[in-house]
């Protein structure tokens, strides 16, 4: 958090309530009556004896959430975990199996072939979680969307290719690796 959050009534009245205490600041993705991992505290409000504000205090482990940082309400599941992966609050390893269970969309080439983009040395295939994040046109060489499971699209890409999804809006490059850790 760059500047210190604004000060309100709300505030005023809380600090006059808890003299001598902190104000958290909790990110609003979190039930500040339930339990906050410490990088969901923005920073804390030291009150003083009198139950006046001073200055504030930023936390340097807070990780501003997607509601904090104004991502658009998530199309899915999978949508969701991937915000969350952009926030660094998932990794890609945890985004993985959630893939692979997932219903997406892929582009399908006049030869029946799932297209690859990028240069040889880093492909990728493309694959999308809801209609709204296609991309306006279809890309060129491909004829059609098609609904697939993730896992399924997976098994039929070459050894090493990744999967960018939803690269056409707040997407994630999922590395082949991450989907061959998930085989027995």
């Amino acid at each position: 958090m760059a500047e210190s959050p604004s000060v309100d009534d709300e505030l005023r009245e809380a600090a006059r309530a808890n003299p001598g205490r902190w104000l958290y600041v909790i990110d609003e993705f979190f039930d500040p009556d339930g339990e906050v991992p410490p990088f969901g505290v923005a920073g804390a409000w030291q009150v003083d004896e009198h139950g006046q504000i001073g200055e504030f205090q930023p936390n340097p482990r807070y990780r501003p959430s997607p509601l904090a940082l104004g991502y658009p309400e998530p199309t899915d599941e999978l949508d969701a975990a991937i915000q969350l992966g952009s926030a660094d609050y998932l990794n890609d390893a945890e985004i993985a199996p959630l893939f692979m269970d997932a219903d997406v969309l892929t582009g399908i080439r006049e030869d029946d072939r799932i297209p690859l983009f990028g240069d040889h040395g880093d492909q990728t295939a493309h694959a999308y979680t809801a209609r709204p994040h296609l991309p306006a046109m279809l890309p060129e060489g491909v004829r059609e969307w098609r609904h697939i499971r993730g896992g399924e699209l997976v098994a039929l890409l070459p050894a090493g290719i990744g999967i960018a999804i939803n690269p056409a809006t707040l997407g994630i490059h999922l590395p082949r690796a991450d989907f061959d850790r998930l085989r027995p």
